[in-house]
């Protein structure tokens, strides 16, 4: 493990590691390469499948290559993809897509996936830092690459203002401790919204305008953090080509994002989310926007769909799931089979749970009719993607494998 290498990267995989192969055929994961890349690299950790790697050196660089913006790019664990020009990032997240369709999902999926991207730097409108007493000196900033561990920032560039000025505001002068983390989220016109009051941060709620609705939340309440392309998720979501309908279902809805959307299509709209902080908001969204042909259940989506799918079989229009990274757990899935919407909506943070769930929806008898990613995470190696399905056949019709599936079918 003290030697160095000269590896050839084949590819970049899912978490951004470049892959290569070892003269024995093992493969090795290296962090801050490029596809095509000859690379020197020394190994870090070696598994009887498996090694990974450090980098060295780039004996030949990729085109696509470019010297990280970032001062603590590298350190900060944060990003995985700064060195590569933006155009690369966004072809390298269709590849991760694809591939865990393909290895996860079994699914060969054949027609283009759009990718929608927005401005790569100043995009997050929430963030959480990661805060240490050092004395008379609070450091904060982000856990290191790898570890738990603080690395200290001074600024970072994906951060909309005014967050980007936190860390030098937080240590002047240093607060006293309460917590190790800060969420801060910002609204319209710069408003922010902390979990704690630190250096006289407020923690009232903060609004936002996105499309026809205005969306109250606060720190501690999940919403999406890329301020330009959360329009554009609604819009993949909830289109306005969308038919009328008369019963939708939105499940994971936090404060309402697509609840509301859907109430413009849909007759009626039930809401369903476990969280007792976002379930407040999302009352306090629809009675805000005024609108009343919502119901908002405060409940976990696998309890709720166990004792109330039966109610809803075959009477459900559209169905959409926005779940957290871990994906569907199993009586979700059992329940929104056994509920049979003619359509389903599933909004992903990570491919590889998607194709694992898709894969059991189109076994249940579901033909995937589009996916689109959309690139919410600029110079990392998360990537969101939404994809559109519809019932094909009655339940209980035989089904080919999921082998010979793609989407032209």
């Amino acid at each position: 493990m003290d030697e160095s290498l000269e590896l050839r990267i084949e590819r970049l995989v899912a978490g951004g590691d470049g892959l290569a192969h070892l003269p024995d055929g093992r493969a090795v994961f290296v962090p801050q390469v490029a596809p095509g890349e000859l690379a020197r690299v020394r190994l870090v950790e070696e598994k009887p499948t498996f090694a990974r790697g450090r980098l060295l050196e780039v004996i030949e660089p990729s085109a696509a290559r470019r010297e990280a913006p970032c001062p603590h790019y590298g350190a900060c664990g944060g990003c995985q993809l700064q060195h590569l020009h933006y155009a690369a990032q966004l072809e390298v997240k269709q590849s991760f897509i694809l591939e865990a369709l393909l290895r996860l999902g079994d699914i060969a999926w054949d027609a283009p996936i759009p990718m929608r991207a927005g401005a790569e730097w100043g995009y997050r409108g929430r963030a959480q830092f990661k805060l240490a007493a050092d004395g008379q000196r609070l450091r904060v900033g982000f856990y290191a690459a790898g570890t738990n561990e603080l690395c200290e920032i001074e600024s970072c560039p994906l951060l909309a203002p005014p967050l980007d000025k936190l860390p030098s505001r937080l240590r002047q002068p240093p607060p006293a401790l309460l917590s190790k983390t800060l969420d801060v989220a910002v609204g319209d016109d710069g408003a922010l919204s902390a979990s704690s009051p630190v250096a006289e941060l407020p923690t009232q709620p903060v609004t936002r305008r996105i499309g026809d609705f205005v969306y109250a939340y606060d720190a501690r309440c999940f919403f999406q953090v890329n301020r330009d392309l959360v329009t554009a998720l609604v819009a993949e979501v909830v289109p306005d080509s969308r038919p009328l309908g008369g019963l939708a279902i939105d499940l994971y809805a936090g404060v309402g994002l697509f609840t509301l959307p859907l109430s413009q299509r849909f007759a009626q709209v039930i809401a369903v989310e476990a969280s007792p902080g976002a379930v407040a908001f999302a009352r306090e969204n629809v009675k805000r926007n005024c609108v009343a042909n919502v119901q908002v259940v405060a409940d976990d989506c696998a309890r709720w769909l166990q004792t109330r799918a039966a109610a809803f079989t075959e009477r459900v229009d559209w169905l959409v799931a926005d779940p957290p990274r871990a994906g569907l757990d199993n009586a979700v899935r059992k329940g929104i089979v056994t509920i049979r919407p003619q359509n389903i909506t599933y909004v992903s943070c990570h491919p590889a749970t998607l194709a694992r769930d898709l894969k059991f929806l189109v076994a249940q008898g579901y033909r995937i009719v589009s996916l689109v990613g959309l690139d919410l995470f600029p110079q990392t190696a998360h990537v969101e993607v939404v994809a559109q399905l519809a019932r094909s056949r009655p339940a209980g019709a035989e089904q080919r494998s999921p082998e010979t599936f793609s989407s032209s079918d």
